[in-house]
């Protein structure tokens, strides 16, 4: 029985959880046709792995100080600055972009924001799809019959948009169609390599 008298409900009757049972490795075919891809994709996915690290390192390193930069050429100009290049010791160059556009607010930025007359506030209305659905014909005839919405807004108050998609589990049906092959074409799953 729970004591509901004092504490915290969250803390009462909790235990740890237990780590869910390994499952058993997947099933090996062979594929000898292959000779040594399988080995060689592995080798070259560490190699991308590891230099993708190695670059997002470096690319970090570029764009602080780019953004030095760019500040000091639009103090220096009084002019945004358009796309320039960075040149390091060896001569090599690359283009440093600064775009008008920007990364999403949270409630404590956007007040910064606003207090600096920084801040759009944009606001998108959406009905939610599931009452829609079960209220749809009330809603309907809500819209029609209300005199203070003018005749030709009613159809385009609300727009839908219908979009297709393949069945969940349709891969698990393959074996029953005639032509599996054909059908695995057609639904066409996303096919992944991970090493």
């Amino acid at each position: 029985m729970i004591n509901l008298q004092k504490g915290n409900l969250f803390a009462q009757n909790t235990k740890v959880k237990e780590a869910a049972a390994k499952k058993s490795d997947k099933k090996v075919i062979n594929a000898p046709e292959l000779a040594d891809k399988v080995q060689r994709y592995n080798e070259l996915k560490n190699l991308i792995d590891a230099n993708t690290s190695e670059l997002k390192m470096i690319e970090g390193d570029i764009k602080v100080k780019g953004k030095e930069m760019f500040v000091q050429e639009y103090k220096a100009s009084k002019l945004r600055p358009e796309s320039f290049k960075i040149k390091d010791s060896t001569g090599t160059t690359c283009l440093m972009i600064v775009m008008d556009k920007y990364t999403s607010v949270d409630e404590n930025k956007a007040e910064l924001l606003r207090m600096n007359d920084l801040l759009a506030e944009n606001v998108c209305f959406k009905f939610n799809p599931d009452l829609v659905e079960k209220y749809g014909q009330t809603l309907s005839e809500l819209i029609l019959n209300c005199p203070d919405i003018e005749e030709e807004d009613k159809g385009n108050l609300i727009s839908g948009e219908l979009s297709y998609s393949v069945q969940k589990g349709s891969i698990d049906r393959l074996l029953q169609y005639e032509s599996p092959e054909a059908i695995f074409e057609l639904i066409n799953p996303i096919v992944a390599l991970k090493k």
